[in-house]
């Protein structure tokens, strides 16, 4: 039952998970595709499409909201992050916050605040949800094959028991990249006060 839930709606699952958030949807979809729900053209070209539009939702709340967004509390707390990455990679980072947990909604809608210019953002945009989606669905294809080895015929297995251990396995590395993020951003302002 749940096998067939996921080949009607796997691939809207996709499209507005990566949307809204991204990379445990994309490690999934790869899982899927591996599975045979859908091809990983099919879960490269949906997680693209949803990663663009989710940028670019944001990008206009930032152009469109200006002296509202500044002051939203989760803007506020992720903004010298944002800064710090653009100040350092320039225009790269479009492409950066992509594997930064937390930045890239808030990164989308700082680039609307700057008037970054709409069509730059969204060929940039475009560019790196393609990269992430291929990277992470990739990864997610890989691991669902190294199980398959291990398990055998990946369709007899429960797929929710494989979510939990890539979702494991994700929080933990992402919560390793933040704690280390931080402790980055210490070093700078202390280095920055000092100065």
């Amino acid at each position: 039952m749940i096998y067939d839930l996921l080949k009607t709606y796997g691939l809207w699952a996709v499209f507005f998970g990566t949307m809204i958030e991204g990379d445990l949807t994309l490690l999934f979809s790869g899982v899927l595709a591996r599975a045979g729900l859908f091809t990983f053209e099919e879960a490269l070209i949906v997680g693209t499409a949803g990663g663009f539009v989710g940028d670019s939702l944001s990008y206009m709340v930032g152009a469109r909201f200006r002296g509202r967004a500044r002051s939203w509390h989760f803007f506020t707390r992720a903004r010298p992050r944002v800064e710090k990455l653009m100040h350092r990679f320039g225009v790269l980072s479009v492409f950066i916050v992509k594997y930064v947990y937390g930045l890239r909604t808030t990164s989308a809608i700082f680039y609307g605040l700057v008037h970054f210019g709409f069509l730059r953002f969204a060929l940039l945009t475009l560019a790196s949800c393609g990269v992430w989606v291929g990277v992470l669905a990739g990864l997610g294809f890989t691991f669902a094959t190294g199980i398959e080895k291990l398990v055998g015929d990946l369709k007899r297995i429960q797929i929710i028991l494989l979510v939990v251990v890539i979702i494991i396995a994700t929080v933990y590395i992402i919560s390793r990249f933040e704690r280390r993020v931080i402790e980055e951003e210490k070093e700078f302002f202390a280095r920055e006060e000092d100065e």
